[in-house]
């Protein structure tokens, strides 16, 4: 039975059917829908398991890795933005809030990583950011191993969105990543990524 906290999101789903000689169009990116505010109930982290804070003056996005090797410079420069160091922002006196995106891999480690960052923000302790949500990477190509998958999709539940980023062979070869040359699956998902966070950002930006 899956988490029935969390589901899987497609936006194209219910539209009409288009007529035979036209082509579909691309199926959208899954995203995992989750918890959109902190919970009562939800305990907080002691001290020496929560990631420490800095003062933000900008809106962002904020880039913050659960554990090292994340990728917060990885997606610092395919998104713009900033690297967080594996601490959360706090917005300095007068500054907007913190638009902030979780990182991890999906690995054990990285998933309890994640899991205690999901935490620490569902138990209100980080109530003056603006959570966009949480990136997965995958560690492997093809599909996650069962266990793996299962553990996404209940920390999913506890953040307002969940995006899964399929393997990037470019990331192991060349340490680096290019829109051009990048596959169709990964790329979908990282525009989908952007534009949600583009959204929060223009939300929250003085016009």
């Amino acid at each position: 039975m899956g988490n029935r906290w969390t589901e899987l999101v497609a936006p194209g789903a219910g539209t009409p059917s288009l007529p035979l000689l036209q082509e579909a169009p691309a199926e959208p990116a899954p995203v995992l829908r989750g918890a959109q505010t902190p919970q009562l109930g939800i305990s907080a982290l002691d001290d020496d398991s929560r990631l420490e804070r800095f003062l933000a003056s900008s809106v962002g996005p904020y880039w913050l890795g659960a554990h090292g090797g994340a990728g917060e410079t990885t997606f610092r420069e395919l998104l713009g933005g900033v690297e967080c160091h594996h601490r959360w922002p706090s917005p300095a006196p007068g500054a907007p809030a913190p638009v902030v995106v979780l990182l991890a891999r999906q690995t054990h480690r990285g998933l309890e990583a994640a899991r205690r960052a999901a935490q620490d923000w569902a138990s209100g302790q980080h109530r003056e950011v603006v959570l966009a949500g949480l990136v997965i990477v995958a560690d492997t190509p093809g599909r996650a191993p069962k266990s793996l998958a299962a553990a996404t999709r209940v920390i999913a539940g506890g953040v307002p969105s969940t995006w899964v980023v399929p393997w990037i062979e470019e990331l192991r070869l060349t340490g680096a990543v290019d829109w051009e040359s990048m596959a169709s699956e990964p790329r979908k998902v990282l525009t989908a990524l952007g534009e949600a966070v583009d959204e929060l950002i223009s939300e929250r930006t003085p016009q």
